[in-house]
C-alpha cells in the first residue's frame, strides 16, 4: 500500500496521472501515453508475506526485508524507465518546438522582406518627390524678371504661364503628399495587423513555447520596434521635405506677385509720364493755334474788312456819278419832240428784255452766267437741287437780273446819246459832239467797274463768316475742358474703387489664408482623430484579446483545479477502497500486526495530507499570482482606455470649435464676396460711363483735329488771299490814282457842262413853249416807267431780302467752304477790272 501511494506521488511529480482503476489495474498517464501497472504484482508479495507472518514471525521479518529490497529494485527500474521515457518526451518536445520556431522565423522573415520591399517602394516615391521638387525649381527659372523685360504682351503671357505652372506643380505636390500619407497609413496598418497576428499566435502557442520561445519573442519585439520606427522616421523626413517645398512654393509665389506688382506700378508710372508729355505737347500746340487764330482774326482781318467797306463806298460813288452822267437833258429832249421820246421808250423797253450782242461779247463772264441761268431755268432740275445749290442759283439769278437791268440802262443811254449825236450832227455843233464822246467813254467804263465791284462785294459778304471761327473754337475748347474735368473725376473715382477692390481682395485673401490654415488644422485634427480611433480600435481589440486570453487561462486554471480536485477525490476513494480491500483481506488477529498496520496507515495518511497540502498551496499561489497579474494588466489597460477617451473628447471639442470658427469665417467670406460683387458692378458701371466719356472725348478730339486741319487750311488760304489782296491793293491804288485823274477830267467836263448848260438855257428859253408839250408827254411816259421800275425794284428787293435771309441762316456752315472760291472770284474780278 505504501508503494502504491509512492507511485501516485511520483506520477504526479513527473507530470503523469492515474486516470482509471478497474480489475486490479491502474492506468498511469504521462505525456507519451498510458502505461498499465499490475497492482496484483505489487500486492501479492505483501499478501504472501502476511500469510507467512501468521505462520512464523521470523520468516515474516525476512520476507519484509526481501519485500523492501524488491520494492526498492522495482522503484529503481521504474525510475529508470520513467527517466528514459521523460528523455524521449523531452527530445520530441524539443524537436516540435524547434520546428515551430523555424516556421515562425520563416513567416517573420517573409513579412520582414515584404516590409523591406514596401520601404524600398516608399524610398523610390520619396526620390520621385525630390525629382518633382527639382522640376518645380526648373519651372521657376522661366519666370525670372531678367527674361520678362521685352514687352507688356509677352510679360502678361509669361506671367500667366508661370502662375499656371506654379498651380499645377502645387497640385501635383499635394497629390504626392496625400499619396505618401496614404501609403504610410497602409504600412502602419499592415505592421499593426502583422503585430496582432504574431501576438495572437504567441498567445495561442504560449503553452508550448518554453525556453527558446522567450528569447525569440524578445528578438521579434526588437525587430518589430525597428520596423515600426523606420516608417515614423520616413514620415518625419517626408513631412520636413513637404514643409520645405511648401515654403519654397509660397516664397516663389510671393516673389512672383511682388514682381508683378512692381511691373504693374512701373507700367502705370510710364503711362502717367507719357500722358503728361502728350498733354504738354497738346497744350503747346493749342496755345500756338490760339495765337495764330488771334493773329488771323485780329488786325489783318479788320484791315481787310475796312478795305472791303472802302470798295463798297467807292461803288456807291461810282453809281452816283453814273446817275449824274446818265441824267437826260431837257433841252435836247424837247427838240426831238414826241416822236423821239416814243422811239427812246420803245427801244428801252425792248432792250430791257433782250440785251444787245455787243455787250455780251465784251463781257464773257456775263454770257457764262446767262448759260447757267438758262440751265437752271427748268423746274424739274430745281426740285433735285439741295439748299445750298438753290441759294447759289438764286444769287446768280439776282446778279444776272441786276446786270441785265444795268445793260438795259446802258443800252437806253447809248441810244439816247446816239440820238443826241445825230441831233448834234444835224445841228453841226462840234463841241457838244466831243463832250458826248467823252461822256460815252466814261459811261462805258463806269458800269463795267460797278459790275466788277458788285461781284467783289457779294463775294466779300461771304468772307465775314471767318470771324465766327474763333467763337466756335472757344466753344469747342470749353467743351473739351469740361470733358477733361469729367474724365479726371471719373478716373479718380475709378482709382478709388480700384483701391477699395484691392483692399477687399486683400481681406478675401487673408480670410482664404485663415480658412486654409483652419482647414489644415482641421485635416490634422481629423488625422489625429483617425489615428486615435484606430488606436482605440486597436486597444479595444487588444483588450478583447487579453480578456479572451485571460478567460481562457482562467478556464484552464479552473479546469486544472477541478481536475486536481477530482484526482484527489479519486485518489482518496482509491485509497479508501484499497484500505477496505486490505482490511477485508487481512486475517491475522495478532496485536503486533494490528499495531504495525495502524502505524502504516497513520504514516500513509500523514504523507498523503502533506502532499495534498503542498499541491494545494502551490496551485493557489500560482493562481493568485496569475490572477493578480491579469488584474494589474486589466487596470493598466482600463486606465489607458480612459486616457484615450479623454483625449478623444478634447479633440472632439477642439474640432467642434474649429468647425464653428470655420462656419463663421465662411459667413464672413460670403459677406465679403457680396461686397466684392457690388463693387464689381459699380466698377463695371463706372467703366461703362468712362467708356462713353472716352468715346465722346474721342469724337470731340476728332472734331478738334478736323477743325485744326480746317483752320490750318484756312490759314493757308488766308495767307494766299493776303498775297492776292496785296496785289489787289496795288491795283486799287492804281485805280484810285486813275479815278483821281478821272475826277479832274470830270471837273473840267463839269465846267464845260456848266457852260453848255448856260448856252442850252438860253436856247431853252426860246423853245420853252415847244418843250412844255413835249415835257407833259415825257412826264407821263416817265411816270409809267418809274412805276414799272418801282414795281421791279420792290420785287427784286423782296426776292433779295428772302434770299439774303436764307443765306444768313445757312451762311454759317457754308461760308467756310466758299472762302477759297471767294478769293479766286475776287482775284478774277480785279484782274478783269484793271486789265
Amino acid at each position: 500500500m505504501g508503494s502504491q501511494e509512492l507511485l501516485r506521488h511520483v506520477a504526479m511529480r513527473t507530470g503523469a496521472a492515474i486516470t482509471s482503476f478497474e480489475n486490479g489495474f491502474e492506468h498511469v498517464g504521462s505525456e507519451n501515453g498510458l502505461e498499465q501497472v499490475d497492482i496484483q504484482d505489487l500486492t501479492d508479495p505483501m499478501v504472501k508475506g502476511d500469510g507467512i507472518g501468521q505462520l512464523n514471525s521470523d520468516e515474516k521479518e525476512r520476507e519484509k526485508a526481501n519485500l523492501a529490497d524488491e520494492v526498492l529494485e522495482d522503484l529503481e527500474e521504474y525510475w529508470e524507465d520513467m527517466s528514459d521515457r521523460l528523455i524521449i518526451s523531452r527530445m520530441v518536445s524539443d524537436s516540435v518546438i524547434k520546428g515551430m520556431v523555424a516556421a515562425v522565423e520563416q513567416e517573420a522573415a517573409e513579412k520582414i522582406a515584404a516590409k523591406d520591399l514596401e520601404v524600398a517602394k516608399l524610398k523610390e516615391r520619396l526620390q520621385s518627390c525630390n525629382v518633382g521638387v527639382d522640376k518645380f525649381e526648373s519651372f521657376e527659372s522661366p519666370v525670372l524678371p531678367s527674361d520678362l523685360e521685352n514687352g507688356n504682351c509677352g510679360r502678361s503671357l509669361i506671367l500667366s504661364g508661370a502662375f499656371v505652372d506654379h498651380d499645377r506643380v502645387r497640385e501635383s505636390f499635394c497629390c504626392l503628399i496625400n499619396e505618401a500619407r496614404e501609403q504610410f497609413k497602409k504600412v502602419m496598418k499592415e505592421i499593426d495587423g502583422v503585430k496582432g497576428c504574431d501576438n495572437i499566435k504567441r498567445i495561442g502557442s504560449g503553452s508550448q513555447l518554453v525556453g527558446l520561445g522567450e528569447i525569440l519573442h524578445e528578438k521579434q519585439s526588437e525587430s518589430w520596434l525597428c520596423v515600426g520606427r523606420t516608417p515614423d522616421h520616413l514620415k518625419k523626413m517626408v513631412d520636413t521635405i513637404c514643409t520645405r517645398v511648401d515654403n519654397m512654393l509660397q516664397s516663389s509665389k510671393k516673389s512672383l506677385v511682388e514682381w508683378q506688382q512692381e511691373r504693374h506700378i512701373q507700367g502705370e508710372i510710364e503711362d502717367m509720364v507719357m500722358q503728361s508729355v502728350i498733354r504738354s505737347l497738346q497744350e503747346e500746340f493749342e496755345e500756338k493755334l490760339w495765337e495764330q487764330n488771334a493773329q488771323f482774326c485780329g488786325s489783318p482781318i479788320m484791315n481787310l474788312l475796312g478795305k472791303f467797306e472802302d470798295i463798297s463806298n467807292l461803288r456807291t460813288k461810282l453809281d452816283s456819278i453814273l446817275i449824274s452822267l446818265s441824267h437826260p437833258e431837257p433841252e435836247l429832249i424837247i427838240t426831238h419832240g414826241s416822236h423821239d421820246m416814243n422811239y427812246i421808250h420803245h427801244k428801252g423797253l425792248s432792250n430791257h428784255v433782250t440785251p444787245p450782242a455787243t455787250l455780251w461779247e465784251e463781257n464773257g463772264k456775263l454770257e457764262a452766267s446767262r448759260t447757267v441761268v438758262a440751265e437752271y431755268s427748268e423746274l424739274a432740275q430745281l426740285k433735285d437741287f439741295s439748299r445750298e445749290q438753290l441759294v447759289n442759283y438764286y444769287n446768280d439769278a439776282i446778279t444776272k437780273m441786276r446786270r441785265e437791268h444795268e445793260s438795259a440802262l446802258l443800252q437806253t443811254t447809248e441810244e439816247y446819246y446816239s440820238l443826241k449825236r445825230e441831233y448834234l450832227n444835224q445841228k453841226s455843233s462840234f463841241l457838244s459832239h466831243r463832250k458826248d464822246e467823252e461822256f460815252d467813254m466814261l459811261r462805258k467804263k463806269i458800269p463795267e467797274i460797278i459790275s466788277k465791284l458788285d461781284g467783289v462785294h457779294l463775294e466779300t459778304e461771304k468772307f465775314s463768316a471767318l470771324t465766327n471761327n474763333a467763337e466756335c473754337l472757344v466753344k469747342l475748347k470749353d467743351r473739351l475742358n469740361t470733358l477733361l474735368c469729367e474724365n479726371r473725376q471719373l478716373r479718380d473715382a475709378l482709382t478709388d474703387k480700384k483701391k477699395e477692390v484691392k483692399c477687399l481682395e486683400s481681406q478675401v485673401s487673408d480670410a482664404a489664408r485663415i480658412i486654409l490654415q483652419h482647414s489644415a488644422a482641421e485635416k490634422d485634427t481629423l488625422k489625429l482623430l483617425g489615428n486615435l480611433n484606430s488606436a482605440m480600435e486597436d486597444m479595444h481589440v487588444e483588450v478583447s484579446l487579453t480578456e479572451e486570453v485571460y478567460k481562457c487561462v482562467l478556464k484552464e486554471l479552473e479546469g486544472q483545479m477541478r481536475h486536481d480536485t477530482e484526482d484527489t477525490n479519486m485518489q482518496f476513494l482509491i485509497t479508501r477502497e484499497v484500505h477496505d480491500i486490505l482490511l477485508s483481506g487481512a486475517a491475522v488477529p495478532a496485536e503486533t500486526a494490528r499495531g504495525f498496520e495502524i502505524e502504516d496507515s497513520d504514516i500513509e495518511s500523514l504523507i498523503t495530507q502533506g502532499i495534498c497540502e503542498l499541491l494545494f498551496r502551490e496551485a493557489t499561489r500560482d493562481t493568485e499570482g496569475k490572477i493578480n497579474e491579469l488584474y494589474r494588466k486589466y487596470l493598466i489597460e482600463n486606465e489607458k482606455r480612459i486616457f484615450l477617451d479623454s483625449i478623444s473628447l478634447e479633440k472632439e471639442n477642439e474640432l467642434r470649435l474649429e468647425i464653428e470658427e470655420k462656419e463663421r469665417l465662411k459667413q464672413e467670406v460670403l459677406v465679403l464676396e457680396e461686397s466684392i460683387e457690388e463693387n464689381k458692378k459699380f466698377a463695371s458701371e463706372l467703366s461703362a460711363a468712362l467708356s462713353k466719356e472716352s468715346a465722346q472725348f474721342k469724337l470731340a478730339s476728332q472734331e478738334l483735329n478736323k477743325l485744326r486741319e480746317h483752320a490750318s487750311w484756312q490759314k493757308m488760304l488766308v495767307m494766299e488771299s493776303g498775297k492776292e489782296l496785296e496785289l489787289v491793293k496795288g491795283l486799287l491804288r492804281e485805280a484810285l490814282d486813275q479815278i483821281e485823274v478821272d475826277n479832274v477830267n470830270i471837273n473840267i467836263l463839269n465846267q464845260k457842262l456848266e457852260q453848255s448848260t448856260r448856252e442850252l438855257k438860253e436856247a431853252s428859253e426860246k423853245r420853252k413853249l415847244e418843250a412844255d408839250l413835249a415835257q407833259v408827254r415825257h412826264e407821263t411816259q416817265e411816270k409809267e416807267l418809274i412805276k414799272q421800275m418801282d414795281l421791279m425794284k420792290k420785287m427784286l428787293d423782296d426776292f433779295g431780302s428772302r434770299i439774303s435771309g436764307s443765306i444768313k441762316k445757312n451762311n454759317s456752315r457754308s461760308c467756310l467752304n466758299y472762302v477759297h472760291s471767294v478769293y479766286g472770284y475776287i482775284n478774277m474780278h480785279y484782274a478783269i477790272l484793271f486789265y
